[in-house]
């Protein structure tokens, strides 16, 4: 045993650069997927709509949107990627030279750059204010709101209609902060400065642009938005000026596929499985069968794959091999935010007077709560007692057993993908690993827990799982959703 063991740790320690090689570009594949799964959360068909919101000129708060893939799209999908994929290598090889076509994909690249490391910046700041100067925060005896309003923090529930209602002061916490800073004693001139900055990072302004005939937008924009262009300009600039560093490809590439996840979706479970099978056929041929893949990947010097330094020339993995399984997997993540309110759903039913029959069954949604953006929230609340108030960190408090499940998926089809390469000593197609990997993971996990039916029928069309205001069944007001129960469609298995 002693002597297996040290076998072990002396291949370990002699191939220690590998590893860490392919440690790195395993957190790497990762991190995206995972920050824009979460990033992509919106309300399920199965929570009620909340009240709406108005701004401040009293317009109605719009949801976000998400653009779905169609059947056909998977069919088209793998066959455009194929043309573009040849278009690319027969340039490079009657340019003999690529140097042009990296000029002016480069240019392209960067222009996208700007707003995907922007975004991803953006973000990132405003995950870090909720950490500092998060809404809410709990001890291990009592929950403390913070309310902008009265610059104070406060035990209890608070409105924000009359502010006075169902409030206690904190006499001994006058500052922002959170946990053991909230008791420290600032001026009130510091105190007052920290209220002041906190405001700036919170608050956010109107946008409005409006070209009479072609088009109208209209956006909010914080602080930490102008803060993340600042960021995403820069980026691009060092990455132009700076030889293309390896970092601040991988920045860029984190960027796209970021950004990626949010926008698209394969919008039913069988869609996806069909767009990731077509591309893992494709995947094989133009790797194995063609020298398109290989020639174009290691030609082109622009952000589309995430590099690696390290030992034998480093390693490289292309931005299709974590955009295309994340976007199931992102998929996976949103399945698991409308399950947990499925199972918040309550029916209830009222008797009438004969000889009418009894009520249609009144099917009682939960309110949507805003799931993305409340991870410093989280983090504070976390001692939170169950029979205390809510808080807006609950909404991000969900059981995620397929986005687990898919990432346990990856993670083991990107080791084997790794393994596989090192014993053949050839550049292998991820997606021929990744894509059973997560595939099998997604509906082995619906087989098991007997979800399969509801996981087929599951989809993000806009229209699947949503009541109209009137119909002949029902009506629906104020996330009660009054039906007549069909052999028992709306169980859970």
């Amino acid at each position: 045993v002693l002597q297996f063991i040290g076998k072990w740790c002396y291949i370990i320690y002699t191939k220690r650069e590998l590893i860490q090689m392919y440690i790195h570009l395993i957190l790497a594949a990762v991190f995206p997927i995972y920050i824009g799964a979460h990033a992509s959360l919106r309300r399920p068909p199965s929570a009620a709509v909340p009240k709406k919101s108005k701004d401040e000129d009293g317009d109605d708060e719009e949801e976000a949107k998400i653009e779905g893939m169609t059947p056909s799209d998977a069919i088209v999908f793998p066959i455009l990627a194929g043309i573009t994929l040849g278009g690319l290598y027969a340039v490079i090889k009657w340019m003999d030279d690529p140097k042009l076509l990296n000029k002016i994909l480069n240019v392209y690249f960067s222009g996208l750059g700007i707003f995907g490391v922007g975004k991803l910046a953006a973000d990132c700041l405003n995950v870090a204010t909720t950490f500092v100067f998060p809404n809410v925060w709990s001890s291990a005896k009592e929950t403390y709101y913070i309310e902008p309003l009265l610059s104070q923090q406060v035990t209890g529930s608070v409105s924000r209609a009359r502010v006075q209602v169902h409030r206690h002061f904190v006499e001994d916490k006058t500052n922002p902060f959170p946990g053991v800073l909230s008791g420290v004693r600032f001026s009130s001139f510091v105190d007052k400065k920290l209220w002041a900055i906190r405001a700036a990072l919170k608050n956010h302004w109107i946008f409005r642009a409006h070209l009479h005939g072609i088009f109208t937008a209209k956006s909010k924009i914080q602080l930490n938005d102008v803060l993340g262009f600042v960021i995403g300009v820069a980026t691009i600039a060092l990455y132009n000026m700076n030889g293309k560093a390896w970092w601040l490809t991988n920045i860029m590439g984190f960027g796209f596929c970021y950004g990626t996840l949010q926008l698209m979706s394969p919008t039913t479970f069988w869609t996806g499985t069909l767009v990731l099978s077509g591309l893992f056929i494709y995947d094989i041929v133009m790797v194995f069968y063609t020298p398109l893949m290989i020639t174009v990947a290691t030609s082109l010097e622009v952000p589309i794959k995430l590099v690696f330094p390290g030992p034998k020339r480093g390693s490289m993995l292309g931005l299709g091999d974590v955009v295309l399984p994340g976007i199931m997997m992102a998929l996976a993540l949103r399945f698991d935010l409308y399950l947990h309110y499925l199972r918040k759903q309550r029916t209830t039913s009222k008797p009438t007077i004969p000889p009418r029959a009894i009520e249609p069954d009144t099917i009682v949604r939960a309110p949507y709560v805003e799931a993305t953006g409340q991870w410093g929230e989280r983090f504070w609340t976390r001692r939170t007692k169950k029979e205390d108030a809510d808080t807006v960190a609950d909404g991000a408090r969900f059981s995620k057993v397929y986005f687990k499940a898919s990432l346990v998926g990856y993670v083991l089809a990107m080791l084997v993908t790794l393994v596989v390469m090192n014993v053949f000593n050839h550049a292998q197609p991820a997606l021929l690993y990744l894509v059973p990997g997560v595939l099998t993971a997604l509906w082995g996990t619906a087989l098991v827990r007997r979800e399969v039916g509801l996981m087929w029928e599951y989809s993000e069309d806009g229209e699947w799982g949503l009541e109209p205001e009137k119909k002949e069944d029902g009506v629906e007001k104020d996330g009660v959703d009054v039906k007549k129960e069909k052999n028992g469609s709306n169980e859970l298995v």
